[in-house]
């Protein structure tokens, strides 16, 4: 009898490697897939990739197959259809949304069920639920795991999401590092990449992954000039919000 195949989207993140790590405890094989879009951080997410697959296969929990990861080139990606860039563009009047949802269910619909590390509270979660809602699915090999509920949510969401499992629904950033920590994977998880716009190979402090990991109580990742240049923009977006600067902004448009 052959082992169930899990498919997923890995990044060299926080969020994807805690499921990998996840995966990588059951007697599943695992094949992860890294979609390209050309970005800055593109080399540390895949070097991230690269180190953490090896701490992975060294850990004494390990049971799974892991797969080499499958690097998909913005020109060998999935052809987009119509309906799915029709979809976000009216979601994207109202909603913002980052446009690598399109890529992606455009690769979904390829590979239904293809697992989709977005967690608790997020932006797109949170637009789901609002715009409908999810429903819980269990697996006797790799137990519970969600899906958009197609009958209740709205179309526009289920073109774009449809065709995912997201199994980190009800899993906060704090989950995943008691989970790291108590299960011996500390290097894994100092390990991940998160950061858009590196400065000399370190993480910036200023892009919105950075801020998250502060405000998510993980500011020990930023080392201080990170966590300078993250008080700082924070310290201008304040400012940029006070009535006295919205007036000065209205004087120079005169």
């Amino acid at each position: 009898m052959s082992k169930k195949t899990v498919e997923i989207f890995w990044t060299g993140g926080y969020d994807s490697t805690f499921r990998v790590v996840q995966l990588s405890r059951l007697p599943i094989t695992v094949q992860p897939y890294y979609l390209s879009d050309n970005r800055l951080n593109e080399k540390y997410e895949l070097g991230a990739i690269e180190k953490i697959t090896e701490l992975i296969k060294k850990h004494p929990d390990t049971k799974a197959e892991l797969l080499p990861t499958v690097y998909v080139s913005v020109e060998d990606r999935a052809e987009s259809r119509p309906e799915i860039e029709e979809a976000y563009k009216r979601i994207f009047e109202k909603n913002w949304l980052g446009n690598q949802y399109v890529w992606l269910a455009n690769f979904a619909f390829e590979h239904k069920g293809v697992e989709l590390s977005i967690e608790k509270g997020t932006n797109p979660v949170r637009l789901i639920q609002k715009n409908g809602g999810f429903k819980k699915i269990t697996d006797a090999e790799t137990g519970d795991n969600y899906v958009v509920d197609l009958s209740i949510t709205d179309p526009d969401y289920n073109a774009l999401f449809g065709n995912f499992h997201i199994p980190l629904l009800e899993v906060s950033k704090l989950d995943m590092k008691e989970f790291f920590l108590k299960h011996g994977y500390d290097e894994v998880m100092k390990s991940t990449w998160f950061c858009h716009t590196p400065i000399d190979g370190k993480p910036c402090g200023k892009c919105n992954p950075c801020k998250g990991v502060v405000e998510e109580g993980m500011a020990e990742r930023l080392d201080e000039e990170a966590l300078q240049r993250y008080r700082k923009a924070k310290a201008v977006a304040k400012f940029k919000s006070t009535p006295l600067f919205k007036l000065a902004k209205k004087i120079l448009r005169r």
